[in-house]
């Protein structure tokens, strides 16, 4: 006697658990063995069925959002490793679509770099700002070497290199930041030849890590280099 729809569908399901492992590792070394045609159909499964993904997200957007921050948590490092090694290899494309989409966006940029804009942005996230000044604030106080705590042409480094920020902000429409090349985050020193301003797009694409090289330059030079030399 044939099987009903309910039933297949019973053994199907029990099938599953009992072998999902082994149907995952299947469909992982098919996947390995196969990227380029993967894509290929779930390029061509999503163009076809891109109503039916809409409609799911929209109707579950709080739980993709969840599972989304869930995955991102778990992997911070590996995420972070992947956009770090993506940036090194595309940077100067980086650079030219940011310089590209900037001169394309003048007025967008300059409406949103607005004080009023800031401002507004700023009260609706201000317990975020405070949280995240405060912890800067410290990684500075801690990662001042020594040796230029008190040395007052050093301060005058630091002001001059923010102030320049934000003239070249006002003067091409385009934010800028003052950027840590050795990140705090990693231990970097809070010193003005760490220090470079640029777009803040560059800037946010950056993560809190860098190659052992620059590192071993910018301890060489900071302690090599003349603290009562003139600005």
């Amino acid at each position: 006697m044939p099987k009903t729809k309910e039933e297949i569908a019973a053994y199907n399901k029990a099938y599953y658990i009992a072998n999902k492992e082994k149907i995952a590792a299947k469909q992982r070394k098919w996947y390995i063995d196969n990227k380029e045609k993967a894509l290929e159909l779930s390029r061509a499964y999503y163009k076809d069925n891109i109503e039916r993904y809409n409609e799911y997200r929209e109707a579950n957007k709080e739980k993709i959002a969840a599972r989304m921050k869930a995955w991102g948590e778990a992997n911070k490092e590996k995420i972070a490793a992947k956009n770090r090694a993506y940036y090194i290899a595309n940077k100067d494309k980086i650079r030219i679509t940011y310089k590209k989409w900037a001169e394309a966006n003048k007025e967008k940029i300059k409406a949103y770099s607005s004080s009023e804009k800031r401002s507004e942005y700023y009260q609706k996230n201000k317990h975020n700002f405070q949280k995240y000044t405060a912890k800067r604030r410290s990684l500075k106080r801690k990662q001042i070497p020594v040796h230029l705590r008190d040395c007052p042409q050093e301060k005058q480094r630091l002001t001059q290199t923010y102030k320049l920020s934000n003239l070249l902000t006002k003067a091409t429409g385009v934010q800028h930041h003052v950027d840590h090349m050795w990140p705090l985050a990693d231990g970097g020193p809070h010193w003005s030849g760490n220090l470079q301003v640029i777009p803040a797009e560059e800037n946010m694409s950056k993560h809190a890590s860098v190659c052992e090289e620059t590192k071993a330059t910018i301890i060489k030079s900071l302690y090599t280099f003349d603290t009562s030399s003139p600005i």
